[in-house]
């Protein structure tokens, strides 16, 4: 969520606890990161001044699972904002022909996810312009992210033939049943559904490739936006870094994402 969701903020009124991945007995061979915001760790924090708008984080799994398993190389391509399209010309050619571990998270903004939270979750919108954007989106994760996922694992099993290839899911940005200022109930109810149908199909097209799943929702339940307080693993809106909103905290990766990453590379 980049910048179709820093331009509309603009222009409109206002309107991610479990146990560090334990060290491997052997160092494993080299790892390649590969994604958008969320494995780069946007609003996590710790920013690498070095990666520009990419904004990697010294806090995102990627960077937690590389320190605490010393991997023989580790290359973080990911970036702010990547789509599909984006890690297949920008970050596949980085990745090492004998990587031993790849990691994945790209989707959402292949979906216009940074639309819907412009349309759905600010507090001047109307629920016929929410509805318009969230179509839009099941248009799209039906008619064409199957086939970009396709073409997309494929070339990463072609890029790193050997590696075990961890691809992750997306976790439920809000938290529902609760009274909030983000978002009517029944908003936040489709667009967590349909997070949950961009993880089936992110998993099943995985699988196809033997690829492992790293779902990262049973971990954030009960810490989405509108949980309340420290319960909440992602950012609201922020007004100070608009490119941050709705993004895992720096618990969000250490306790949501990178147990998931771990468990399925165990």
């Amino acid at each position: 969520m980049r910048h179709r969701l820093l331009a509309a903020l603009v222009a409109v009124p206002l309107l991610l606890a479990g146990a560090p991945a334990q060290a491997s007995a052997a160092d494993p061979g080299g790892y390649a990161a590969l994604g958008d915001s969320y494995a780069a760790g946007v609003a996590a924090g710790g920013y690498d001044t070095a990666s520009g708008d990419c904004h990697r984080s010294t806090r995102s799994y990627p960077a937690l699972w590389a320190a605490a398993h010393h991997p023989a190389g580790f290359v973080n391509a990911t970036c702010n904002g990547a789509t599909v399209d984006d890690v297949r010309r920008d970050q596949l050619p980085r990745v090492p022909a004998d990587a031993a571990v790849v990691t994945l998270t790209v989707g959402g903004n292949d979906l216009g996810f940074a639309d819907g939270v412009v349309a759905c979750l600010q507090p001047i919108t109307t629920d016929s312009r929410c509805d318009r954007a969230l179509d839009e989106t099941e248009r799209r994760l039906r008619e064409e992210l199957p086939a970009r996922l396709t073409t997309l694992y494929g070339e990463v099993r072609s890029a790193a033939p050997a590696a075990r290839v961890v691809v992750t899911g997306y976790p439920h940005l809000l938290h529902t049943g609760t009274v909030c200022t983000i978002g009517t109930d029944p908003r936040r109810v489709r667009f967590n559904a349909l997070t949950d149908r961009l993880d089936e199909l992110i998993e099943q097209q995985a699988g196809k490739q033997g690829f492992e799943f790293a779902d990262v929702r049973p971990a954030f339940a009960g810490h989405g936006v509108c949980s309340g307080g420290s319960q909440e693993w992602i950012t609201r809106f922020v007004l100070t870094h608009l490119w941050e909103s709705f993004h895992p905290t720096a618990r969000g990766q250490s306790d949501g994402y990178l147990p998931a990453v771990a468990a399925a590379l165990a």
